[in-house]
């Protein structure tokens, strides 16, 4: 393998990697039985390049890089690593071109049943989503990463994915889901020994939501968790502070509000 190269500036490492790469496809070592060999050669080079480039901040270079090391992957673990290092180079500059690379991604780890991997993918791209203020498909990306969470038993992973899916819902105005969202939170965590005092702060972002909507189904709804849920009662604070606000709703107090 290459070395001696932690000096070396990614033009000088991408100048090494084409001859590397180039020679792998001569006739003398495929005929020996060497392009193999430096190939992967070449493909470390192209790796070197693309976090010297990163270093540099030259990140159209980075990209350019990874993707002529991806060009060199075989199996498709490899691959996969190279579509999120190029896409951690394009959200530096292009963020709709890293959606692209990312998406590939995580299709390649569902091929390989990977799918607590494709949900970490699936969330770097809600964030770029995220970003570009395209909720509809930042929405899509967060469901399906959900999904994967819940069903590998990702409790903690599937609880941030869906607080994050409440609170999109209710940027885009859609305060019934989003309280939907936060009660089931709410109903998931609230036996759970490490998790159930988390679901207070649920059932107050699913009142707020409710009031959004109009101060009478605030009221119903936070009735509603007060008695059936004894972790969730008058004393709290969560408790003090959505009657506060209620009030200012009712009383179209601006100021307390």
């Amino acid at each position: 393998m290459a070395g001696g190269t932690s000096n070396k500036s990614a033009s000088q490492l991408m100048a090494e990697a084409q001859k590397k790469a180039k020679s792998a496809s001569g006739f003398f070592n495929r005929m020996m039985g060497a392009g193999s060999s430096a190939n992967d050669d070449a493909r470390a080079l192209y790796i070197q390049a693309g976090n010297a480039a990163k270093a540099e901040g030259d990140y159209p270079t980075s990209a350019e890089a990874y993707k002529r090391a991806l060009e060199l992957s075989s199996e498709d673990f490899e691959k996969a690593q190279m579509y999120e290092a190029i896409a951690s180079s394009y959200k530096m500059f292009d963020l709709p071109q890293a959606v692209i690379p990312l998406t590939r991604a995580a299709e390649l780890h569902m091929t390989q049943g990977k799918w607590t991997m494709a949900s970490q993918t699936l969330e770097k791209i809600a964030e770029l989503y995220e970003q570009m203020n395209d909720l509809d498909n930042m929405m899509k990306c967060l469901k399906e990463a959900h999904r994967f969470l819940k069903q590998e038993g990702q409790k903690a992973g599937a609880n941030r994915v869906q607080k994050k899916m409440a609170e999109t819902l209710a940027l885009q105005h859609q305060f019934i889901q989003a309280q939907q969202e936060y009660e089931e939170m709410a109903d998931k965590t609230k036996d759970d020994p490490l998790l159930k005092y988390g679901a207070k702060d649920f059932w107050l972002r699913a009142t707020m939501c409710a009031l959004c909507i109009d101060s009478e189904n605030a009221n119903t709804a936070l009735t509603r968790y007060l008695n059936d849920n004894p972790l969730f009662e008058e004393r709290t604070l969560e408790v003090k502070l959505i009657r506060q606000l209620i009030a200012a709703v009712e009383e179209q107090n601006k100021e307390l509000f």
